[in-house]
Formats: C-alpha cells, structure tokens, sequence
C-alpha cells in the first residue's frame, strides 16, 4: 500500500456541492417489539425521501459535531484523547463534541426517539448487529456518498470480510471503527498438565469436546466454557458448519429475512454437546457472566475458552494463553466464523451537508493508522485499518503470536452469507429468543423441540420488526 496516500488521513476535504432545498418530509413513529428486550423500529410514511436543510454549499465558520458512542471500559478514555487531538488539528474547522449513550441497545432506542425530536447525532457508533436497522431507518448517509472524489479515502485497507459486511451493493455504508472475532483460548498449563500438545489444538468441535473431557479428567479443573450472555456463540458454531442462520441467505442478498434456522440435525447435535458438558461438570455454565469465564481460565480452574478476541486482554498471562483458530463443525467450504464490533454511521436527518462531510473528516480519522493502533493497543479489538499494522503500537501488538492468529483467522473467512451473518433489524430479539431456549434446553427440555420454540418466536418478532419497517 502507497503510504503517501494516507489512508483515511484528517486532511479536511472541500465541502462543495450544490444548495439543498426543503425540510424533512418524512414522519417518524416509535413502533415497539417486545419478547425479552424492548427495541425500537423507525417507520417511515410514504410522503417522500428525506432531505437535508443547508443555507449554503460551503460551511459558514467552524462545523460542530455530535458524536454518540457506545465503547465502555479503557475506550472511554482513548475516544477522548481521540477527539481531542482531532479537534486540536482541526481548530476553526471542525469541533466533535461526543458523549457515551451507555449500551448499543440504550443507545439505539435513544436514536429512535431523537429522529422524532430531530435532535440525532451527527456521527453515530452502532454494533454490527443493528447494521440491517440503521439501513431501514434511511437516517444515515452511505459512505460511498460521502467518499465521491475524496482520494484519501481508500476502503481497501478495511479487512475484506469488515469491508463486505458493512457494505450493500454500491458500496460501504459505514466505517467499521472495530473488529472482533470469536476465537478458543487454551489453558497452557491444564493443557500440558492433562498430557495434551497446546501447538497442536483441536481443529474441530468434537476435538474440543476430547480435550475439554481429558483436561476435566486428569486435572479436576473444567475443560470447557463459553460466551453466554447471548446466542452469538450458538450462531458461530452453526456457521463453522456451514448453516444460514436466518432466511434466506441470511439476508445478505437484498431479500428480508422471515425466518430462522437453529434445529437442523447439525446444530441440534453440536448444542446438545456442550448441554451434556455442562451436565457432567466438564464444562462450566457462567450464563450470563462472561467476566466468569475469564476469571476461571486466568485462575487455572478452565482449560478451554471460546470467546471474543476483544477478551484476550483479560485470559491471563500472555505465556499461558494460547490463541486457536475458531473449531469448525464441518467441512463446507461456505462455512466460516463470524465476525463482531461496531461501526460508525454518518446521520443526514437535520445535519447539512457540510455537517455530514465534516462527520465524514472525524470518521476517517478514527480508521486512520494511529488512530487504529491506539485503540486496539487500548481495547484488545482488531485493527479495522490493515495499516495500524505499521504504526509503532501496531507493530508491538502483532509482535505477539497470539494476535497473528486472530488476523489469520479475520483474513481467511470465505466471503460467504454464512461467514457473513444475518442482517436484519430484529436480530437482538432473535438472539434473546435463542439464548431463552438454550437455557430451557440446559434446564431438561428435549434440544430439538427447544430450538423449534425459538424458531417460531424469532419468526413472530422478524414479523413484526418486517411489518414496522415498511411503515
């Protein structure tokens, strides 16, 4: 990559462009879908596209810029230092001012309800999750859009699976600001003390489930244990195994999703392997609390993790961590683990123009190298911009093998709808409905007829969330 490109650089692009005329036409209502959690959908009246109210093509003195975010923890420090350096190199020109709106779900109902007071953000952090939402709320402005004749923006430092998941077919709809990928953490020391090879991991489910029973066996500790605040862990087994989660096609091809899938023979089969570790005191049930898992694989009392790359920070000391790829669950060649984080979305109800393209300067300013290098040196996310890489904080974090693998891994998903995920905007109820019925499962019901209940409640909800959209 030519360097002297500057990849998404803090270089303030002219804001040219034509007067735009008129004001929002669109009326907006809270529609609320209850099963587990209250989500909000934005529907839309058939009175015309929104439009954007701007006195003038060029901006009239300094752009303010509101910017709502969601990373908690170490981020919450980092995204300050962040904009203040943006706003110190931008004095006169563009001033950010963010704030945290507590989780992506607080601040998804919070946007919902600031579209219909008109006092949304300028530049907005969502999970991937609510990608196929904030497509159907029309409020952002794609970032091809935003990109048209700007040379320093260059979407081929995105990670190819980032690059595909937050694009639709004309191109890149937000900027991804971090990644994550599900990944097996192995125990060091129970692993060798229980006479198993760490260099040599388990590559697939079942071998996991071997190597969870012996270190259970020879050293007392669990073997195994699991992400479980949600289903994610449920879905990424399912797309080791080359399975679509939602239907059809996940809805990556343009078609709403009506349905899921969660009890084929496949699924039905690996979930009721790790029910029967649980039950047999091999593998340790944390339910909601994932800090369990890595305080227990830390402490030496699990031998077997899988979890988030954005963990890895808290499993331990880094010389008894070893990082594996994802296990599979069979051998499709569609199959591949999902991918996780956020991205940032440009919002165009309310803000001009200049507004929009001064937001657009601050979001690739975050996807720039340094930037990139210092949040994941901070965070324990992957670089959303391959160039971090080369940044003096980058180049000590991929000095770490672990961290080798997890791009390994990032950069060896097939571009596949199954790799891909599905997108639709009632996914947080579905994976609420799938994790209910794993736990029933979990508690003595039959597996199978478990996750047929939440194939019938995750299709009354994507319904309901279909229904709202088209409003």
């Amino acid at each position: 990559m030519n360097r002297s490109k500057q990849q998404f650089t803090t270089q303030v692009c002219p804001y040219g462009g034509g007067v735009m005329k008129g004001r929002i036409m669109r009326k907006h209502r809270l529609i609320t879908l209850t099963a587990a959690a209250i989500i909000p959908v934005m529907a839309l009246s058939a009175c015309g596209g929104a439009k954007n109210e701007t006195a003038s093509s060029t901006p009239q003195g300094e752009q303010t810029v509101t910017f709502w975010y969601s990373s908690a923890g170490h981020a919450v420090q980092t995204i300050n230092d962040l904009v203040s350096t943006f706003n110190k190199e931008h004095e006169g020109k563009i001033k950010v001012k963010a704030s945290y709106q507590g989780s992506y779900t607080d601040a998804q109902q919070k946007f919902s309800a600031a579209v219909q007071s008109k006092s949304t953000p300028s530049i907005m952090q969502t999970d991937g999750t609510s990608t196929a939402f904030m497509i159907d709320s029309k409020q952002a402005t794609p970032i091809y859009e935003l990109a048209k004749g700007d040379k320093s923006f260059d979407d081929s430092v995105v990670p190819a699976i980032a690059r595909k998941y937050y694009s639709d077919s004309k191109g890149m709809l937000s900027l991804p600001m971090s990644i994550s990928v599900p990944t097996m953490y192995i125990n060091k020391q129970l692993a060798t003390q229980a006479g198993l090879d760490p260099s040599n991991p388990p590559l697939t489910f079942d071998e996991v489930v071997q190597w969870a029973n012996t270190i259970h066996a020879k050293t007392g500790a669990y073997g195994y244990g699991q992400y479980m605040s949600d289903s994610w862990m449920l879905e990424v087994l399912s797309a080791t195994g080359g399975m679509n989660i939602c239907n059809p096609d996940n809805g990556q091809n343009g078609k709403p999703v009506t349905g899921i899938t969660m009890s084929s023979d496949l699924q039905v089969k690996t979930f009721q392997k790790i029910a029967d570790m649980f039950k047999s005191g091999v593998g340790l049930n944390t339910g909601t609390r994932n800090t369990d898992v890595a305080a227990n694989f830390s402490a030496n009392k699990l031998g077997i993790a899988l979890s988030s790359s954005a963990a890895y920070t808290v499993m331990g000391p880094a010389d008894n961590v070893v990082v594996a790829q994802f296990p599979s669950t069979s051998s499709s060649k569609k199959a591949g683990p999902l991918m996780g984080g956020n991205s940032l979305w440009v919002i165009k109800g309310n803000h001009s123009e200049a507004e929009q393209k001064a937001a657009f300067e601050f979001g690739k300013y975050l996807m720039s190298p340094h930037a990139q290098a210092l949040f994941s040196k901070s965070t324990g996310y992957l670089f959303a911009n391959k160039e971090a890489a080369k940044e003096p904080e980058g180049k000590a974090l991929m000095a770490d093998p672990n961290m080798k693998v997890f791009y390994k891994q990032l950069d060896t998903t097939p571009l596949s709808s199954v790799s891909l995920g599905c997108r639709t905007g009632a996914f947080p109820l579905i994976r609420k409905d799938v994790i209910a019925s794993f736990n029933d499962a979990l508690s003595g019901k039959d597996m199978k007829a478990s996750m047929q209940d939440a194939e019938t409640k995750a299709a009354t909800d994507i319904a309901s969330y279909n229904k709202a959209a088209k409003k």
